[in-house]
Formats: structure tokens, C-alpha cells, sequence
């Protein structure tokens, strides 16, 4: 029987030059992938301060709405949602006798405002039913 030799040539293995091309492609990919990833978590954290700003918002509606339409007036509030406080500044302006415009703006500690608008309007009798 005849002993097999192993030739050592070019195509026996890698070289340096592609070891070094592999090495950097990937990293490429890895640092894309984090960049990614924290893109994704920059955007859900900002999505929860908006959801917690709209909350402070529609809870000053409420109070607003729930204290009828003559006790509106301008002024501000501090509202704790989500364990933050949120400043939330009412400016009433009448534009009819019969409506007020109320504009809410709500400010988050970091002052990343938001506005959230809201009308009241006086309650009108509803005709009678046939």
C-alpha cells in the first residue's frame, strides 16, 4: 500500500489576509446589531413617557370636565403618573359664550413637552324623543 502525502499549497487552509477580512466582517455585523437593539429600547422608552404624558393629560381633562364648564379656569397642575411628575398647564380662553377652548400642555421632568388639547362646551338640552 501506498502512504497518502499531504501537500501543503494554496488551497490548504486560510490565510491571514481572510481570517482578517472574516473577523472584520462580523464584527461589522455584531455593532449593527447592537445599534439595533438600542435604537429598539430608546424607542420603547420614549413610547411609555408619551402614553404616561397622555394619561396626565386626560386625567387633568377629567377633573376639568367633572368640575363643569364655569370653574375653568387657567392655571397649572402637577400630576404623578408612572411614579414621574408631569407639570400640566391649562390656558382657557373663551371663543363663544357658549364654548372654552382649553389648551393642556404637559411637561415631563426632562422638558420634552407634549400638547394635548380638550374642549368644554356648556351642556345643551337634548330634544325631546318622538
Amino acid at each position: 500500500m501506498k502512504a497518502i502525502r499531504k501537500v501543503r499549497g494554496a488551497g490548504a487552509g486560510f490565510s491571514l489576509i481572510e481570517v482578517v477580512v472574516s473577523i472584520a466582517v462580523a464584527s461589522v455585523g455584531i455593532l449593527g446589531a447592537a445599534a439595533v437593539v438600542a435604537a429598539i429600547g430608546s424607542q420603547v422608552r420614549r413610547a411609555a413617557w408619551d402614553a404616561d404624558r397622555a394619561v396626565a393629560a386626560r386625567v387633568t381633562a377629567q377633573a376639568l370636565a367633572s368640575a363643569g364648564f364655569a370653574s375653568a379656569a387657567s392655571g397649572s397642575d402637577t400630576v404623578t403618573v408612572g411614579g414621574r411628575r408631569y407639570t400640566v398647564a391649562r390656558v382657557v380662553t373663551t371663543r363663544s359664550p357658549g364654548l372654552r377652548h382649553i389648551a393642556l400642555t404637559v411637561t415631563p421632568p426632562e422638558n420634552a413637552g407634549g400638547r394635548f388639547e380638550v374642549l368644554l362646551a356648556r351642556a345643551r338640552p337634548q330634544p325631546a324623543a318622538p
